[in-house]
């Protein structure tokens, strides 16, 4: 067995601490790497991101049986793979690992194999012996859901590559059953062992104390801590440890931390049994206050023990690089928690405010006539019906920490915008919605540029919430909630091309945005969406209907799906297609056209959704509501309209 030497071993660690990347490029691993991975399924977290050395990018996928196939393009033998998990500090992941030669006969080496479920890192898990050319990773799940999401994955063979007895899973740090101490300045002992290296115990004096009781005896053979302000100064302690809690023998005496790191650092002695573990503070090099952040007994035969734990110059500069970029992210957090609020784009101008006049207690009468194609130079409302809608925006220029709404007379008297919501160069209605802008409430992260529908056309007096004239209905819905909504059921119509989808942010966000929606008090019957990731020509167009009932989503696909994977079959920035949303009672009718292409057609049964009980009102959304969050904040989406239409029945009974 080969084994790394501790330069190595320490840029390693270094690289992990900076940069989350998974170790596999730097080990002394002869076994070549896979030449491609397949997956059964992903979410938009492909499981290449599994060989990119990068443990900040996943494969994801949900559902039990879900695998991914290494192909080695030569068949080698193997007795172990290493593999990282998506919070893998945080719950255990469960699979299975299968080998084949031929990728038709499998023969499972690993059945039931579980993560240890307090690293992030690799870990490894041994078998015998196999020689193959394709290794299958079956997902199982974890103990808290049935995502299963690996980091990384290395296929190795122990006999020729580095493989450390640290890389096995280890067993959790054993718990205190309680800590006393000598006293405390209201930081108590319970916060040495909560985890968190931003609480603290503090105690001030010589010789002041904390005492582990483990309940019964065990064997150590070091110590974890870390200390406040670890990397200003540096703490002077004692370790005694005892079997009866009486009588008390010192393993490590005169100790000082290194005052280079916050994190954690590992004082190690030769093993002893004990129940009982006691720390004996003596200040530290700016006064006698002892404040200590977390403590831990420790046997690094069987709990983990990192080697960047062992302070030396590259950890201190690996932390301190850490740290710098953490506050250089805070600042950007910052930074776009200030945009967040809407402070951006040229100050709106309202008609009703300045050339028009409008009377907000009265509905606003429908056009006679608009041209039949939208013509270049006009006004939104000149070629577009836009009485019956209202428009949110992603600014807040009042500073009210409310989107700067656009309201029916308004937007039927002329409004627009230079930045988001304009007429393009072909009589086209464009809507553009950034990363960066105000929110339209609570429950949402994402900023849009979008019209919500209000049947009252202008008329204060109605509410916006509620059965009424300014919303509609299900013909499913009760008899009396249909008498008193201003519609039942309904179709809406679109024709449109994308301009632009975001090209930065993470992959499950990149490229997404909703181009129409029908929403109900609470819920979605329908999101319709669509998604072009940055490395692909062409995009995908799919919907989710939210069942109310259950509080899930199921997924229809109409073009391609919300991976976004697609080839010639895809939709084209600035390729024209329409779609129609039809409900009538409890069914719902999602068609696609394009020309020259096939319509596309999805039927969706609600029966069992929940949306025909009584006080559900609905209205149809049209626009562009982003879906990104993690992008650049000048990274924006953009579609530009050339129909908006929508229509309503009335309550058709006696």
């Amino acid at each position: 067995m080969k084994h790394m030497t501790l330069k190595s071993l320490l840029a390693t660690s270094i690289m992990v601490a900076l940069s989350g990347t998974a170790f596999a490029d730097s080990m002394d691993i002869k076994t070549p790497a896979p030449k491609s991975v397949t997956a059964s399924a992903h979410d938009g977290n492909t499981p290449d991101r599994t060989i990119d050395g990068d443990a900040s990018t996943r494969w994801s996928s949900n559902g039990k049986g879900q695998t991914m196939t290494f192909d080695y393009g030569q068949e080698i033998a193997f007795d172990a793979v290493k593999l990282s998990f998506h919070k893998g500090d945080q719950r255990k992941t469960l699979f299975d690992i299968e080998v084949s030669k031929d990728g038709k006969n499998w023969t499972k080496v690993i059945t039931g194999g579980a993560s240890s479920g307090i690293s992030a890192n690799l870990e490894r898990f041994d078998f015998a012996e196999t020689t193959g050319r394709y290794i299958r990773y079956v997902g199982q799940g974890n103990s808290k859901s049935a995502w299963n999401s690996v980091t990384e994955f290395v296929g190795v063979n122990c006999k020729t590559d580095y493989c450390s007895d640290q890389e096995l899973p280890r067993t959790p740090i054993l718990k205190p059953v309680s800590i006393e101490a000598s006293g405390h300045d209201g930081n108590g002992p319970d916060r040495l062992f909560d985890g968190k290296t931003n609480t603290r115990w503090s105690v001030n004096g010589d010789g002041q104390w904390a005492v582990y009781d483990y309940g019964s005896i065990n064997e150590f053979n070091a110590i974890q801590a870390s200390f406040h302000k670890g990397n200003e100064r540096q703490t002077r302690f004692d370790i005694l440890v005892s079997e009866d809690g009486k009588n008390w023998a010192p393993v490590l005496e005169g100790q000082l931390s290194s005052g280079g790191v916050v994190g954690y650092e590992r004082f190690e002695f030769n093993p002893v049994k004990a129940r009982f573990v006691k720390y004996v503070g003596h200040g530290n090099t700016k006064n006698s206050w002892n404040s200590v952040t977390e403590l831990a007994a420790i046997n690094c035969d069987i709990n983990a023990c990192p080697t960047e734990h062992i302070i030396t110059p590259e950890v201190i500069a690996a932390e301190q690089a850490m740290l710098a970029k953490k506050k250089a992210d805070m600042k950007a957090k910052d930074a776009r928690k200030d945009l967040r609020k809407g402070n951006f784009g040229a100050p709106a101008v309202y008609p009703c405010e300045t050339t028009a006049k409008c009377d907000w207690n009265a509905r606003i009468e429908t056009p006679k006539s608009l041209p039949a194609t939208p013509k270049a130079g006009n006004k939104p409302s000149e070629n577009f019906d836009l009485t019956s809608w209202y428009l949110s925006q992603p600014f807040d220029h009042n500073k009210n920490n409310r989107p700067d709404d656009v309201f029916e007379w308004d937007l039927a008297n002329g409004y627009e915008h230079p930045d988001v919501f304009f007429t393009a160069a072909d009589g086209g209605l464009t809507f553009k919605s950034f990363v960066k802008g105000v929110r339209t409430s609570k429950n949402t992260k994402y900023a849009r540029t979008e019209l919500r529908e209000m049947l009252r056309q202008g008329d204060k007096s109605v509410s916006t919430k509620g059965v009424n004239a300014n919303n509609w209905v299900f013909s499913s819905a009760p008899v009396e909630d249909q008498k008193a909504a201003g519609g039942v059921d309904g179709v809406l119509e679109a024709t449109l091309k994308i301009d632009h989808t975001t090209t930065t942010g993470e992959l499950g966000e990149v490229g997404r945005f909703i181009i129409g929606q029908i929403h109900d008090k609470d819920d979605e019957p329908i999101r319709l969406y669509y998604r072009k990731l940055p490395n692909r020509e062409k995009g995908t167009v799919y919907f989710a209907h939210e069942n109310t009932l259950k509080g899930t989503d199921n997924y229809f696909d109409l073009v391609g799906g919300m991976t976004g994977e697609i080839g010639d079959e895809g939709i084209a920035l600035g390729e024209k297609f329409s779609y129609r949303i039809e409900v009538v009672g409890n069914t719902m009718t999602v068609s696609l056209m394009r020309e020259g292409k096939d319509d596309v057609v999805q039927v969706v049964d609600m029966s069992e959704s929940g949306y025909d009980a009584g006080g559900k009102y609905m209205y149809f959304k049209a626009g562009v509501y982003n879906q990104n969050i993690s992008g650049d904040l000048d990274d924006y989406v953009q579609a530009t309209f050339y129909k908006l239409e929508k229509s309503h029945g009335k309550y058709a009974g006696k």
